[in-house]
């Protein structure tokens, strides 16, 4: 009954994880919360990729 319990609460996080990591992105958040500025790979970041706002 424990790995059930512990199996539902694991899926439960990376559900919520994942829905405010899509939310994020839709809003045009940046997954790291600092922005391109200091990310070493500023240079490919979303290079090419349009907002659909």
């Amino acid at each position: 009954m424990a790995t059930f319990i512990i199996g539902a609460i694991v899926i439960g996080w990376l559900a919520f994880t994942a829905i405010n990591l899509i939310k994020k992105i839709k809003r045009g958040e940046s997954s790291c919360g600092s922005g391109c500025s200091g990310c070493s790979s500023s240079r490919s970041c979303n290079s090419g990729v349009k907002s659909k706002k």
